[in-house]
């Protein structure tokens, strides 16, 4: 590159001043006259580096965007003399080769750097930086661990060293055990409650720009689930109902997430023995402190309780909550309803790929005691039933195996009396049937057929009146809706479960095998982070693809995310210190990828080189 072309380059800079970084910045524009103001006007500008002197005067440093569209300003050297005047010189020594450059991996961890940048994590983590909580060295760590958690999950967490040793990342020091646990140590409470409010605060300012607000719109998922750990020294961990399948001590959480596009609102844990439905008022007003006030929440029937349901009347809160049918009351409603339901008489037809329901909503009033007013209040509240005629058939067929298996009890019983008798033994015991059998035959849904001698399924009316009820399911609501929009909201919720499943596989969050309780708090942390940012990319590609064309569709590797980010992985570059330069090119299935997200990606192929053809001079125009 001659110095002609490198003045050309700088043609077009202006300098500006940050007193709050120290330093003027160097900015690049496009000239574009406007007709209307008369003037020229400033387009496209562009940081394109900083001078740290303190007169202004002195040598530019170029960032890595600017050095990988010119990476020959790596051997050139320009000064900034003053006002619009720089003098370019070439480096001394700029024929040698670089001894510290080394070739690195760019392609997932840039990727997920960009994204989370722009995720509403990313920005409550730079407004805690800004605010003092956490040290501008330290967010860059925990964004790096977040990046490897994305990319390699944190079942191996002290093999971070290598992965920041061979990838571009925010913090490219020393990444060694002791900054794992320095890290870990300013990850308290403390800063967890601090992220979700400011994380609250910047969503709330988001959606009152847009005329919005949470109550509007917005719809909060709520489910647990749990993690195993071997420390003794962490308090909620308990032995429970372990969904990882490991025989450890379990730590149970539930997670508040957003369904609109999948962003964590929050977190709580409590003991792995515990149910979900002791668990949901601490939950919910610890999401209340947060800031989130005004919302919808669904939670599925682990949660239903009379309990949790006036605990949201009293907050104000509206909610969507899977009913289990087995209280009293509820029992005698769906009997009243099952025979117009199950025919379909005045219901609505909904209908989810080959899946079938009939829904009607019932308005009922609700009576709970009023904590603040100090008496009893009524308030109106929605019975949505569905009729499913595959779960009655699915019950029907339960019932017939239940009706088979207690049949080859006997049989067995009989044969082996039989036997006994014949040889003068001692006979056998009389089998008793297991308590979900005893149950079926007390519901008198498994009759004794006396002519034949064996267990047959009912068929009276109580019978059939049961077996069809084992169809309907409810959801409560204090919102009325349509029953099609209903069940839309509340399938939406199972989103909650794909961010769990990311948690459980991707982030290998199963088993955390941490040494106290302060490092369990901060890698639970990080882990949900993780997970929410591969919830948050899934969703965002299926809003994506609902609109667009055929060839702008995003398309994961197998329709996992994770492998795709393997396979973007593979892009390189060649990093010496603060230069970064580009040296393989983004493949063609990773653009629609980076275009959804609002990434600029790093494209090497000059658009009008590819332009190019054999009968006119190879396509190229002359400046």
């Amino acid at each position: 590159m001659s110095l002609s072309t490198a003045y050309a380059a700088l043609a077009n800079v202006y300098v500006n001043l940050n007193r709050k970084a120290g330093c003027r910045y160097v900015y690049s524009y496009v000239p574009s006259y406007s007709r209307e103001k008369k003037r020229t006007l400033k387009k496209d500008i562009r940081c394109i580096g900083k001078i740290l002197a303190e007169d202004g005067e002195g040598e530019v440093l170029f960032n890595g965007r600017f050095l990988s569209a010119h990476p020959e300003f790596a051997m050139l050297r320009a000064v900034r003399t003053g006002r619009d005047a720089f003098r370019i010189e070439e480096r001394k020594g700029a024929g040698a080769p670089l001894p510290r450059a080394r070739k690195m991996k760019a392609g997932a961890s840039c990727f997920i750097s960009e994204a989370f940048k722009r995720s509403y994590s990313g920005r409550a983590l730079k407004a805690m930086e800004a605010a003092g909580r956490i040290p501008r060295t330290q967010a860059r760590q925990l964004a790096t661990m977040l990046i490897y958690a994305v990319s390699e999950g944190m079942a191996q967490l002290p093999a971070i060293e290598y992965f920041v040793r061979d990838h571009v990342v925010p913090c490219r020091g020393n990444f060694d055990k002791d900054t794992i646990q320095r890290l870990f140590a300013s990850l308290d409470d403390s800063f967890i409650i601090g992220f979700y409010r400011r994380k609250q605060e910047i969503m709330q300012a988001d959606l009152s720009k847009k005329g919005g607000a949470m109550r509007e719109r917005r719809c909060v998922a709520l489910d647990g689930t749990n993690t195993g750990t071997s420390a003794r020294e962490i308090s909620s961990a308990d032995f429970g109902k372990s969904k990882s399948g490991a025989g450890i001590p379990v730590a149970s959480f539930l997670s508040l997430i957003d369904q609109e596009d999948g962003t964590l609102l929050g977190h709580c844990t409590y003991p792995g023995h515990t149910s979900d439905i002791a668990a949901l008022e601490g939950a919910v007003r610890q999401l209340a402190f947060h800031g989130c006030r005004k919302y919808t929440l669904i939670a599925d029937r682990g949660c239903w309780s009379v309990h949790s349901a006036c605990v949201m009347c009293n907050m104000g809160i509206d909610f969507i909550c899977h009913v289990r049918i087995s209280h009293g009351i509820i029992r005698k409603f769906v009997n009243g309803i099952i025979g117009r339901l199950s025919r379909g008489s005045g219901c609505a037809i909904i209908r989810h790929g080959s899946e079938i329901n009939y829904g009607a909503s019932f308005q009922k009033q609700w009576g709970y005691w009023d904590a603040r007013a100090k008496e009893k209040r009524r308030k109106p509240i929605w019975l949505y039933a569905y009729y499913n005629p595959d779960l009655a058939e699915k019950a029907s067929l339960e019932l017939a195996e239940e009706a088979a298996s207690l049949n080859a009890l006997y049989a067995s019983y009989r044969r082996e009396l039989a036997k006994a008798t014949e040889q003068h033994r001692k006979k056998p015991g009389m089998p008793s049937p297991t308590a979900r059998q005893a149950q079926l035959i007390e519901q008198k849904l498994l009759v004794l057929n006396a002519e034949e001698n064996c267990w047959d399924v009912g068929s009276g009316e109580e019978a059939d009146l049961c077996l069809r009820s084992q169809g309907v399911w409810l959801l409560a609501s204090t919102r009325k809706m349509d029953c099609g929009e209903m069940l839309c909201r509340y399938r939406q919720r199972n989103e909650i479960e794909a961010m769990c499943r990311h948690f459980k596989n991707s982030a290998c969050a199963a088993a955390m095998n941490v040494p106290a309780e302060r490092s369990f708090t901060a890698k639970l942390f990080v882990g949900l982070l993780a997970s929410e940012f591969m919830n948050s990319v899934r969703l965002r590609a299926m809003r994506w693809n609902a609109s667009a064309p055929q060839s702008g569709k995003v398309e994961f590797k197998d329709n996992s995310l994770s492998l795709s980010l393997k396979d973007l992985d593979t892009l390189e570059c060649l990093v010496d210190g603060d230069t970064v330069i580009q040296v393989t090119n983004i493949l063609k299935r990773h653009e629609n990828l980076f275009a959804m997200m609002g990434i600029d990606p790093v494209v090497l192929q000059n658009t009008r080189l590819k332009k190019a053809t054999l009968d006119d001079d190879m396509g190229l125009q002359p400046d």
